[in-house]
């Protein structure tokens, strides 16, 4: 262009000084004025070609800079570019974007978008992609590109550009890293639905499996759930500690794991509870034999850190569709098949029958009002006589629990003091009974009653669970009673999980100054060595023995053994259930220490008792006079 206007200067420079030197007639001299014609015009024309070139090198200038702009702008833009021909050939791309990466360097540049796509993404991502381009509308997606040793994952939208007819002409393909995000996501979704432990799918994700399964059509023909209860868990970890039964739940898994199949869901559902899903191939008598499979896998020896730990397990087992169509309820259902067989002994499996999740359900509501009775004022202690048959004067009480709960309509202990023990609530009600009880005894004294003994029940979660020890110490220092008119009452299920930290709490109990005594004596585990190993004061012969000791021979030979065994052992002996004045005289003939039951009077409140104490007191003086 420049040179353009050079030439057409020139040639009008030409013609202008031809113009002066032959056609203007002028008193000048034409020479000179053909030649200041000419160097005006050149002059003039150089002045104004300068200013062309200078605007053009300024544009040029300018051009440059912001391509270079627009360079660093795609380069370090968060999203990579390429712009592609309607034959999906590539035309620009920002070559230096790391989005792109791993792309480059195993293609080259000619290739075309379906050659670097062949290489790098999967074939039916491709096809969505090419099935969008073709009906000319947008494609949004996620792309995982790269070859088996190293992914990368884009976020990848595809806009085919249309001409003024709607043909195709160009398509623009925008694409953004999220590998790092990815990457999170995948963890955090691990770490959601996964037991970190174990590594098997958490409750959560199983129930969106069964769910899932019971949406699929497919599932018409039915599936069964299984779940898994380890059995004696809570003791393992009290006595050898939550690393030894962490090692067990890792290898309960890898067992597990090798009596399922891979079409078959394997979850840890929390603690000690793991589920079992069975695919539609498997029938009622398959489940019964892999759950057989099951409780004898886990009844073979944990060999940890130098301990030989042996278990079992309890199972539950529900069938989809006949005990629910819902996840949580088959979930639930399950699991109250579960503590059926828990509640038989445990090391067994049980199918759910109807009926069994309601009891599931009472329980639980059960467990929910209990949480809050203490802080509602709801329990009520009564005290039961119990009277020494050498001189027939009141000994001491024995304290029961009472629940006054409207809304459950005051469950008995035979209903409420399981679902405590179970769900672990039984440490701090027995801590409140504790403190209670030896505060009212002392409230006794000071009001004029004679000093007794008061016995209280004490839970084996008691031992296992709370500090014993600390909360008998405690009890004793806050009200005043001493030492010696305590005596706690411990059921024969304690002594089975012999320990050394169990007889170390004996001891540590025995130091205090008080009495133990071992309950319900003949109805459990216990045995000479039991009596032998633990320094029991006194031992309560079950109200079984004596309910018909008056009628049944073996009865009293049972009894008179218990009796003789207890004093052997240097021990007094103390019968429950006492009902008539028979039982009273064959117990009183067998030189039984002590009685208690209704003979002399139900288990009644505080209120109640130091009326019925003066009456019974003025009673036996009366006798005597």
């Amino acid at each position: 262009m420049a040179y353009l206007f050079l030439a057409i200067a020139l040639a009008l420079s030409a013609v202008l000084s031809a113009a002066a030197y032959f056609v203007l007639i002028t008193p000048y001299d034409p020479a000179l004025l053909m030649l200041a014609t000419l160097v005006g015009c050149i002059s003039l024309t150089a002045l104004i070609l300068s200013g062309v070139l200078e605007r053009q090198r300024k544009t040029r200038q300018q051009l440059e800079q912001q391509n270079e702009q627009q360079n660093l702008l795609l380069a370090h833009k968060s999203s990579a570019l390429m712009l592609l021909d309607k034959y999906l050939n590539i035309e620009f791309i920002n070559t230096h974007h790391s989005s792109l990466n791993i792309i480059q360097a195993n293609n080259s540049n000619n290739d075309s978008l379906l050659d670097i796509w062949t290489a790098n993404v999967e074939e039916e991502t491709r096809l969505l992609v090419r099935k969008a381009v073709d009906e000319k509308r947008e494609w949004r997606g996620e792309l995982r590109v790269g070859d088996k040793k190293k992914y990368r994952y884009l976020a990848a939208t595809v806009t085919p550009i249309l001409d003024d007819i709607g043909e195709l002409t160009r398509v623009i393909v925008c694409a953004e890293d999220i590998s790092e995000h990815k990457a999170i996501a995948d963890r955090l979704f691990i770490r959601e639905h996964y037991n970190v432990l174990t590594g098997l799918p958490n409750r959560q994700f199983a129930l969106r499996a069964i769910q899932s399964t019971i949406n699929d059509d497919s599932s018409s023909s039915g599936f069964i759930l299984i779940h898994i209860d380890l059995d004696r868990i809570r003791y393992i970890n009290d006595s050898l500690g939550h690393h030894v039964v962490d090692k067990i739940f890792v290898e309960t898994t890898e067992r597990l794991r090798r009596s399922v199949s891979d079409d078959q869901i394997l979850a840890h559902l929390g603690a000690d509870e793991f589920l079992i899903v069975l695919s539609t191939e498997n029938c009622i008598n398959e489940a019964g034999i892999l759950a057989e499979t099951i409780l004898d896998k886990c009844r073979q020896p944990f060999y940890v850190n130098h301990h030989e730990v042996t278990i079992s397990a309890s199972l539950g087992l529900c069938k989809y569709p006949e005990d629910g169509d819902d996840s949580t309820v088959l979930m639930r259902r399950a699991e109250a098949a579960m503590f059926s067989a828990k509640e038989k002994g445990g090391d067994r499996f049980s199918f759910y029958e109807e009926g069994m999740s309601s009891e599931t359900e009472r329980r639980l509501e059960m467990e929910k009002y209990l949480r809050h009775a203490i802080e509602r004022d709801e329990f009520k202690l009564y005290y039961q006589p119990v009277i020494n048959l050498e001189n027939n004067r009141l000994r001491g009480v024995e304290v029961l629990l009472r629940w006054q709960n409207s809304a459950l309509n005051n469950p008995t202990p035979d209903h409420f003091i399981a679902v405590a023990e179970q769900s672990g609530l039984i440490v701090g009600i027995g801590k409140w009974v504790l403190e209670h009880a030896c505060q009212q005894v002392v409230a006794w004294t000071r009001s004029g009653l004679p000093a007794l003994s008061v016995a209280v029940n004490i839970s084996a979660k008691q031992f296992t669970d709370g500090d014993i020890v600390e909360n008998v110490r405690y009890a004793l220092q806050q009200s005043g009673l001493p030492a010696a008119q305590l005596e706690l009452e411990i059921t024969e299920g304690l002594l089975i999980n012999d320990t050394p930290e169990i007889r170390d709490t004996f001891k540590q109990l025995k130091a205090l100054g008080i009495h133990l005594s071992l309950d319900d004596f003949g109805t459990g585990y216990a045995s000479l060595s039991y009596l032998k190993r633990y320094p029991f004061d006194s031992l309560k012969i079950d109200r079984s023995f004596v309910n018909d000791i008056d009628n049944c021979s073996d009865s009293v030979t049972l009894t008179n053994a218990i009796i003789a065994m207890g004093h052997s052992f240097n021990m007094k002996v103390i019968a429950e259930g006492v009902e008539n004045l028979n039982q009273r005289r064959i117990l009183r003939e067998h030189h039984c220490d002590m009685v208690q039951g209704f003979l002399y009077s139900p288990p009644i409140p505080a209120e109640q008792f130091v009326a019925w104490a003066k009456r019974y007191a003025d009673m036996q003086t009366s006798r005597h006079v």
